[in-house]
Formats: structure tokens, C-alpha cells, sequence
């Protein structure tokens, strides 16, 4: 019984002990022989001083926010990268000069820049040059596109797995394949969509930023509408 009342009060006065040191704060200032006489219990090294633990965890937090920067700081200059060759590509287009250039270049641009290794385009409308084996021309109506159809209402770019039967429509060799994304080119009207693909699975999942892809979308959509129509004038 005496114990018990003993572990009470023990408790009771760690309890003021606690409080008083947190509401003042700056109590071991001006104590640096109490500070190097306290011990604290630590499981890798045995026991340790108070102020060896403060430095220790004052060294955690350091390298957590130097973590944190770097991260930043790659970050930022991987999307550097990737806004130069979206300039470079946008650029490339406005000197594009006909509906088959605009298709080519931004071949080219996705497989040689941003090294994405399976590409294809599917183009609604008829076209009237010789396509080449990355442009597909088929009927918006047509029931090979009917597992796409919640992608085109949607209306924005979507990261994700395709079936076998959807790879094999879009892709020649689809095999390796280990990620994919799907962007809509559209701008009043729909002209078709981008797909795109990597043998890397974390290359496009659904939960990265689709605003690259969307600013993509966007470019070689308004040089398809401005292909056609200049065809129009002429």
C-alpha cells in the first residue's frame, strides 16, 4: 500500500517536474553542469546526456529538411528539363506547314526527346496523305473504340494499365509494355487522342501531375486545328 501511495506521488511530482520545464523553456540555459549530469535512457547507445540527445535529434531534423531540399531541388529542374522540351516542341509545330509534319514532328519530339517508346496516334477524321504506322484512322463510332469511350467523355488525360485487346489495337508490338496514358486532342471539336507508352511501370501512373500531358494535348491539338484550317483557305 505504501508503494502504491509512493508511485503516486512520484508521478504527481515527474508530472510538475514536466510541466514547469515545458512552460519554461529556457530553465537549462545558464545550467550546463546539470545539463552534462543528466543521463537519458536510449536504446542504441545505453544512456546519454541531455544535451548529446538535443543534438542527436537536432541532427535528424537537419537531414530531414536537407532531404526535403534535394528532393526539391530535383524536382524543380526535372520539370526545367521538361518544360524546355515542350518549348522546343511548341516551337517545332508553329513551322509545322501541313497536317502530315504536325504528326512526324511530334513523333519524333516524344520518341527522341522525352524518349517514350511506344507512341500512336488515333485520328478520327479522314486524313489525306499517306499515314504512317504510328497514326491510326478510325471512325469515332467504331466498336473498337468502345472500351475508350469513358476516357473521351471525360475529356482529359488518363494514366493507366489497358487491356490486352485496347494495346493491341493501339500498338504494333505491346509486349513490354508497363504503363501507359491516353491524351485527348481536342479543342472545340474532338479529333482523336494521343496514346503513349513505357517499359517502365512508374513511367505514367495515375497518380502523377497530368498537367504536362495536358499541355501536350493542348499543342498538338491547336496545330491540327490550324492545319485544317489553312486546307480550308486554300
Amino acid at each position: 500500500m505504501k508503494n502504491k501511495k509512493t508511485s503516486k506521488k512520484q508521478k504527481s511530482e515527474a508530472e510538475k517536474v514536466e510541466s514547469y520545464l515545458i512552460k519554461n523553456k529556457h530553465f537549462f540555459d545558464d545550467k550546463n553542469n546539470l545539463l552534462s549530469q543528466l543521463n537519458l535512457p536510449h536504446d542504441e547507445k545505453g544512456s546519454i546526456s541531455l544535451i548529446e540527445r538535443q543534438i542527436e535529434i537536432l541532427r535528424k531534423e537537419n537531414k530531414a529538411q536537407k532531404d526535403k531540399l534535394i528532393q526539391f531541388i530535383e524536382t524543380a529542374s526535372a520539370n526545367d528539363i521538361i518544360s524546355q522540351k515542350i518549348q522546343s516542341l511548341a516551337a517545332s509545330l508553329i513551322s509545322s506547314g501541313s497536317q502530315k509534319n504536325t504528326f512526324e514532328i511530334t513523333y519524333n519530339s516524344l520518341f527522341n526527346d522525352f524518349e517514350i517508346e511506344y507512341i500512336s496516334f488515333v485520328i478520327f477524321k479522314k486524313l489525306n496523305f499517306k499515314k504512317p504506322d504510328f497514326v491510326l484512322q478510325i471512325d469515332k463510332k467504331d466498336k473498337s473504340l468502345d472500351t475508350f469511350q469513358s476516357f473521351l467523355k471525360n475529356k482529359s488525360p488518363r494514366c493507366n494499365l489497358l487491356t490486352g485487346q485496347q494495346y493491341k489495337l493501339l500498338f504494333r508490338n505491346s509486349k513490354n509494355i508497363r504503363s501507359s496514358a491516353l491524351i485527348p486532342l481536342f479543342i472545340k471539336n474532338y479529333y482523336g487522342f494521343l496514346a503513349i507508352g513505357s517499359n517502365d511501370e512508374m513511367r505514367f501512373n495515375p497518380d502523377m501531375s497530368m498537367d504536362y500531358l495536358s499541355l501536350i494535348g493542348n499543342l498538338i491539338s491547336r496545330a491540327i486545328q490550324r492545319d485544317q484550317e489553312i486546307k480550308k483557305d486554300i
